[in-house]
C-alpha cells in the first residue's frame, strides 16, 4: 500500500501550529496516534497523509496549505533523504540521489528527470491516480524550496506545471516559483535548464554524503526487502550479480518459490526476470558511476557481466552514449538515464 515517512506528514503537523492549527485535533481526525510520530521508520497509509491536508486546509481556511508547507520544508522533514541530498556536491547529484531514494520519503508517486526542448529538463511527479491539489503543490514547493536553500541560489524554473484548474487567485503560486505556472497541463511537473545540474552546494561534505549513502542505501534495501517481490529480488540482485549465480533458478530458491510462480508473481508486478536483472544492472550502474572510480573492466564485473564488451554494448543500449562518456559527464548519464527505456 502506497505510504509516506512520519516524518514527511510531521511537515503538515509544523506548519499547522506554526500558522494557528492544532495538531492534535488533526492526528485524531485521521485515527492517528501521536505516539507513531517518534517512531523513525514509522509509515503512514498515503490515503490518510493527502486526507490530512484537505483536513489542515479546512481548519486554516488556507487553500494554498500545500504550497505553504512546502516551502516549509526542513532537512528533517525528508528523512536521511535530506541530509544525504544536503552534503551533495552539485544539485546535479543531490538530483541523482533523490531519484534513488525517493520511497524512503513517500511511494504515493515516483519522480522521474527527462529532457525537453532547449536545453531544459523536466522532473515530473507521477501517481497512480491524478494527485490532489495540496499533494501536487505541496510537493513541488518542497523541490523548488529545498533545492534553493542547499545551493543559496535564488533562481527559479523555467516553468511549473500542475494538473489541476486554476484556482481563483495564484499570487501564492507566483510568490513562491516567480515562473510561469500552467494549470490543467496534465502532469505535476517542473522545467529548468540542465546548466542548474551543475550548481554547487553550500554543505558539501564528501565524508558525511559517503556515510549517510550507505546507511540510505540500507535502509532501501530493508524498505524494498518488506513492500514487494520485485524490491526482493532487487536487493537479492545487487549483491549476487558479480558472482555470476543470478540464474532464474537460483532466485527461485531465495524466493522459496518455483521458477514458474516466482515469474508469474512477477509478471503481476508488472516485470518479467529478465527485465528485472536488466534494469536492476542498470541503476546500479548509475550509482558506480556516480560513486565510484572505477575502470571499465572493474565495472563489468562488478555487474556481472562475461566480459567488458558486453557491458559497453548494454550501457550504450542503456544510456545511449559509452560508460567513458558518462563518467565525463555524469550529468548527462542522470539525464539519459531517465529518457531510455529498456529494451
Amino acid at each position: 500500500m502506497p505510504s509516506v515517512s512520519a516524518a514527511y506528514l510531521q511537515s503538515i503537523l509544523d506548519y499547522a501550529d506554526r500558522a494557528g492549527g492544532d495538531s492534535r485535533a488533526l492526528l485524531s481526525a485521521i485515527e492517528l496516534d501521536a505516539a507513531m510520530l517518534g517512531d523513525p521508520n514509522a509509515r503512514i497509509d498515503g490515503r490518510r497523509f493527502a486526507h490530512l491536508f484537505d483536513l489542515a486546509a479546512a481548519q486554516l481556511d488556507d487553500p494554498d496549505l500545500g504550497l505553504h508547507v512546502g516551502a516549509a520544508i526542513k532537512p528533517g522533514h525528508y528523512g536521511v533523504l535530506g541530509y544525504v541530498v544536503m552534503s551533495c556536491d552539485t544539485l546535479g547529484d543531490a538530483l541523482a540521489r533523490h531519484l534513488r531514494y525517493q520511497a524512503l520519503v513517500a511511494d504515493i508517486g515516483e519522480a522521474r528527470l527527462e529532457p525537453v526542448d532547449g536545453g531544459r529538463l523536466r522532473l515530473q511527479w507521477t501517481t497512480q491516480a491524478p494527485p490532489t491539489r495540496q499533494l501536487a503543490e505541496h510537493n513541488l514547493a518542497g523541490w523548488v524550496t529545498y533545492a534553493r536553500w542547499i545551493t543559496a541560489d535564488t533562481s527559479n524554473p523555467d516553468a511549473v506545471l500542475l494538473p489541476h484548474p486554476a484556482p481563483a487567485t495564484t499570487d501564492a503560486h507566483q510568490a513562491l516559483f516567480r515562473c510561469p505556472v500552467h494549470f490543467d497541463a496534465g502532469v505535476t511537473a517542473l522545467e529548468f535548464p540542465a546548466k542548474l545540474l551543475g550548481t554547487r552546494i553550500v554543505q558539501a561534505d564528501p565524508g558525511l554524503r559517503a556515510q549517510m549513502d550507505r546507511y540510505a542505501h540500507r535502509l532501501l534495501d530493508e524498505y524494498a526487502s518488506a513492500t514487494s517481490l520485485e524490491g526482493q529480488l532487487r536487493h537479492w540482485l545487487r549483491q549476487h550479480l558479480t558472482s555470476g549465480d543470478c540464474h532464474l533458478d537460483n532466485a527461485a530458491v531465495f524466493a522459496r518459490l518455483s521458477a514458474r510462480t516466482l515469474q508469474r508473481r512477477l509478471s503481476d508486478e508488472g516485470w518479467t526476470y529478465h527485465r528485472l536483472v536488466d534494469d536492476t544492472r542498470r541503476q546500479l550502474a548509475v550509482d558506480l558511476i556516480c560513486s565510484e572510480q572505477l575502470a571499465g573492466a572493474e565495472l563489468a564485473f562488478m555487474l556481472g557481466f562475461s566480459d567488458q564488451t558486453a557491458f559497453v554494448r548494454a550501457f550504450r543500449r542503456w544510456f545511449g552514449i559509452t560508460p567513458g562518456q558518462a563518467r565525463d559527464n555524469p550529468q548527462q548519464l542522470l539525464a539519459n538515464s531517465s529518457q531510455m527505456s529498456l529494451d
